[in-house]
């Protein structure tokens, strides 16, 4: 009788689950050519889960893009970085779709961003729209893809969001390629904790692996473990016809056939996406530019992507655990390794980290401030994932900088997640100038400009990742020079103008075209350092004055008059 009702039971169960299970529309695809990816959902990336998927466009800019459901542009954006041309639509069911590095928009979504760009003066927009501004049916043109924003090459980013405005797996809706090719795994990690060891080492291990047919094993057999270890995993998946390595759908830990960790990939919050750097061992990806996944969660982490956290597992001497990774891809091909840990003597000897007053502790629970000589950093709670001890120490063997040291704080190695409030006093002959601004110095001993802003005698700026930092002026004005014509040609049949626009130093700041003392839209392409003119009725036929005038982050300007003649096209 009991068990019978137990299998009653159950069977209610599994039909409550299924009715609770999110149902999500079919929509087609946004552009009429083969799906080929060049990334999927939720692939790791710096600082951020890829938040669509990429759509290879055979390397060429121009294949139409159309809507996927009925609805409306709600947003429009327009930026030489990020998404560059981008258009939102929020769809009748409640859903959005995003299509970005479009190379142009549509007439009337055209019209209306070249409005709202000479109403503002500036070619950056960020516009809200209302329901009844530009109505959409499934199949309308919207644009062209492209290679606008940051993108690293031509393609169309296709994003869907939920009501929330969380990216969402385009799979569940519909999306398909032709994938019939299992996860690749290149190794695995163990990472011990406190008075714990892994091969007779207190340290992380990494160990590689061989395959069999989408079944992988240690290539070393066993792994000897003694105390409790947390695991690392580095995986990637391949699709038909594509040698592009892309994301997974999910990992899975089994020990003893017990699961003690999972991840899945099919949708997060833009809140969360810079947590991607507590999920990965980061100092093993900034040293050799390699993400394994790690079953340990940092104590600040709050990624939503986890089901099972427990992650560990603890082993003594005569222990055995049979422990199995799980990788499935986005169509549910599925890869697996198999490895046993087996259980060591505990070492005689372990590693003593012994950290100096250099070294400033930060838990997280509150605010702390590194103060040096003409230094602070201004750490708020939980900038880190975790527990840290940070280092800060003055550096003089760093040439050509404006304040009297660079300052090591912390470590390249560590993971920062919140803003941290950097402070730099100038050098003595400098403290008067305004061409000061803040960098990050590399390794190689390259600058990065971080900008920043005078107060109380301290250059002031922001950072989210340790280094080291000093100051640099700038007195230098940016490069501006024409690629396609020079003063006094003749524009003929030219459609576009091109302008060499760049700023070694602190970087471009502003950039403005001016045509008869008229303001007109120039469209910047910060990766190619290049500001293009689309020629329109503003270059009146006959005689024209253009003036280029662009501006870095600390003021340095530079301005360029050419003399244009408009002649009638044969």
């Amino acid at each position: 009788m009991r068990f019978r009702f137990l299998i009653v039971f159950l069977l209610v169960v599994n039909i409550l689950c299924a009715q609770n299970k999110p149902k999500y529309p079919v929509y087609p695809n946004p552009v009429k050519i083969p799906i080929y990816l060049s990334a999927t959902f939720g692939e790791l990336r710096n600082n951020a889960f890829h938040a669509g998927v990429d759509i290879k466009t055979g390397g060429e800019i121009g294949k139409k893009v159309y809507a996927v459901a009925d609805g409306y542009v709600s947003r429009i954006g327009v930026s030489p970085f990020g998404y560059g041309n981008v258009v939102y639509i929020t769809h009748n069911d409640g859903f959005m779709s995003v299509y970005a590095h479009l190379e142009s928009f549509n007439d009337k979504i055209g019209k209306y961003v070249r409005k709202k760009q000479l109403e503002s003066k500036s070619f950056v927009q960020n516009l809200f729209l209302e329901k009844g501004d530009i109505p959409v049916k499934v199949g309308d043109f919207l644009g062209l893809s492209g290679n606008s924003g940051g993108s690293g090459g031509p393609h169309l980013h296709y994003e869907l969001r939920d009501a929330g405005q969380r990216p969402i797996n385009p799979c569940l809706f519909g999306f398909k390629i032709n994938d019939n090719q299992k996860p690749k795994i290149n190794g695995i990690a163990l990472y011990p904790k406190e008075l714990s060891s892994v091969n007779g080492s207190d340290s992380e291990m990494f160990f590689e692996v061989v395959e069999n047919n989408g079944k992988y094993s240690l290539k070393d057999g066993e792994i000897k473990v003694n105390g409790t270890v947390y695991f690392g995993i580095s995986a990637y998946d391949q699709a038909d016809g594509s040698a592009n390595k892309n994301g997974v759908r999910s990992i899975e830990l089994f020990a003893d056939n017990r699961l003690i960790f999972n991840i899945l990939f099919d949708r997060y919050s833009y809140d969360e996406t810079r947590y991607i750097n507590s999920l990965i061992d980061y100092k093993k990806f900034i040293n050799d530019k390699i993400r394994y996944v790690r079953t340990e969660i940092d104590e600040y982490n709050i990624l939503d992507l986890y089901g099972e956290r427990y992650g560990s597992v603890t082993m003594k001497k005569g222990d055995r655990a049979e422990m199995k990774f799980v990788v499935k891809d986005h169509y549910n091909n599925t890869t697996t390794l198999k490895f046993t840990l087996i259980g060591d003597e505990p070492l005689s000897e372990y590693s003593d980290n012994q950290y100096s007053r250099s070294y400033y502790r930060v838990d997280g629970n509150d605010e702390v401030l590194v103060g040096l000589d003409g230094f602070t950093a201004e750490i708020p709670k939980k900038a880190f994932y975790k527990f840290e001890y940070v280092f800060a120490r003055q550096l003089d063997t760093i040439e050509n900088i404006a304040s009297d040291f660079a300052y090591v704080f912390g470590s390249e190695e560590i993971p920062v997640q919140k803003n941290i409030d950097l402070k730099i006093r100038p050098a003595e002959k400098y403290a008067s100038s305004d061409k000061l601004y803040m960098v990050s110095v590399a390794k190689d001993g390259k600058f990065a400009p971080l900008g920043g802003k005078m107060s109380d005698g301290m250059v002031c700026s922001k950072t989210r990742s340790c280094g080291t930092f000093a100051l640099a002026i700038d007195t230098v004005k940016p490069e501006v020079n024409p690629v396609n014509f020079n003063d006094n040609s003749k524009i003929v049949n030219t459609k576009r103008l091109r302008i060499k626009i760049k700023d070694s130093e602190s970087g471009i700041d502003k950039y403005d075209i001016y045509l008869n003392g008229k303001w007109v839209v120039g469209a910047y392409d910060a990766k190619n350092d290049l500001l293009f003119y689309d020629v329109d009725e503003y270059l009146k036929k006959g005689k024209n004055k253009m003036e280029v005038v662009v501006t870095d982050v600390v003021g340095n300007e530079t301005r360029k008059t050419f003399n244009l003649v408009r002649e009638q096209s044969k």
